[in-house]
């Protein structure tokens, strides 16, 4: 009779997967082994005990206590899982897609060879867009920032280097124009009147 331990299928160091099998593992020292899944949680429990025997585990930490040597607890084990057609399949197909990207690895690194010329415009080209754009991007962080301080100087009463005429006023109008509220433009209204 297994003795009732932790965990939902009762025996040591066995889980209960949600799609019904059952996983071993045991732990020794601060490392984690996986011993693999089972059909059912006795064998899963039988192939702790042999893994448990085989690092030096007392008895009293084993789910069966009728094994009383290493070589009756691997007898009483099932055997490891036999590879099938699926399994030789999958790792052909594996192994397929690995020398896929390995040559296609190899022949990048000798079209770079070959044309050092096209690789050295190509990382000229990107570099020279990432500069513009960051170029690009100060330059509107400048913009916002110049907005900002004329549209509070204008709020404070002071006077504006914006012309009516000036592109950039637009600008600036459109970005304060959604920061209004009902007040300033009651306000507005008032003052054109």
């Amino acid at each position: 009779m297994p003795l009732r331990r932790r965990g939902f299928s009762g025996y040591r160091g066995v889980r209960e997967r949600p799609s019904g099998v059952y996983y071993a593992e045991i732990r020794s020292g601060d490392v984690r082994l996986g011993l693999g899944t089972f059909e059912t949680s006795h064998e899963a429990a039988r192939v702790y005990d042999a893994a448990a025997w085989r690092i030096g585990r007392p008895r009293a930490q084993m789910n069966f206590h009728d094994v009383y040597t290493r070589e009756q607890a691997q007898a009483v084990a099932p055997m490891p899982r036999l590879i099938t057609d699926q399994d030789r399949e999958d790792h052909r197909r594996q192994q397929r897609r690995l020398l896929i990207t390995e040559e296609d690895e190899r022949a990048m690194a000798e079209w770079r060879r070959r044309h050092a010329d096209d690789v050295a415009a190509e990382n000229a080209f990107w570099a020279e867009r990432t500069a513009r754009r960051c170029a690009e991007r100060a330059d509107m962080r400048r913009g916002k920032t110049l907005a900002i301080s004329q549209c509070d100087l204008v709020n404070t009463g002071g006077k504006s280097f914006f012309g009516t005429d000036d592109e950039r006023w637009d600008d600036v109008w459109l970005d304060t124009s959604d920061n209004t509220s009902e007040d300033d433009e009651d306000e507005e209204e008032d003052d054109s009147e």
